[in-house]
């Protein structure tokens, strides 16, 4: 199947004043998929990266018009080993600040899963998961991720996913329990 693109029209790009870290890259419309991958890589607001290409192409497949890209650390890194080994606070407090306002604006929303064993780079990714989720999970949020969980328990990361897999609904609080977070 082949699957169309939608437009790259970026309109929220949110970074710090040194472009070291991303908090949000994407567009609010009607039917936004919101996407949390484990840290951001290359992407900016003029050109997209192999993953947000497929983002892009999994919420057109599901039916969005737009997609917002949000991450569970928001450090640039195009391999999540090369992450810093300690995690920085005041970064981590603002990407949660962005998180809660993007969110805020929508009555409700769809969140995509999208970090596959990634989230094992760093010790304090899982717990950056578990920060978000404590601030987030009084929203009306839909949880999704892509096909089955990887052996590992994970959600699948969109680069590695063909588009014939369906979305598949998440119980949070399932997820964390089993994942031990």
């Amino acid at each position: 199947m082949a699957v169309k693109f939608m437009e790259y029209n970026i309109d929220v790009y949110e970074i710090d004043e040194t472009n070291k870290y991303r908090f949000a890259l994407g567009s609010l419309s009607e039917k936004t998929l919101f996407v949390f991958g484990v840290n951001p890589s290359t992407a900016d607001d003029k050109k997209p990266d192999n993953t947000i290409k497929k983002v892009m192409g999994f919420a057109e497949k599901n039916g969005y018009k737009s997609f917002m890209m949000l991450n569970l650390y928001p450090q640039r890194a195009t391999n999540p080993n090369k992450l810093s080994n300690e995690i920085d606070r005041m970064m981590m407090n603002k990407n949660l600040e962005v998180i809660l306002h993007l969110l805020s604006l929508k009555k409700e929303a769809d969140i995509l899963l999208a970090w596959g064993g990634l989230i094992f780079s760093r010790s304090y990714l899982p717990l950056c998961l578990k920060e978000i989720y404590q601030s987030i999970k009084d929203y009306s949020l839909n949880f999704y991720r892509i096909g089955d969980f990887l052996k590992s328990g994970q959600p699948r990361h969109p680069l590695y996913a063909g588009y014939k897999q369906e979305f598949q609904v998440v119980d949070m609080d399932k997820y964390l329990q089993e994942f031990n977070i």
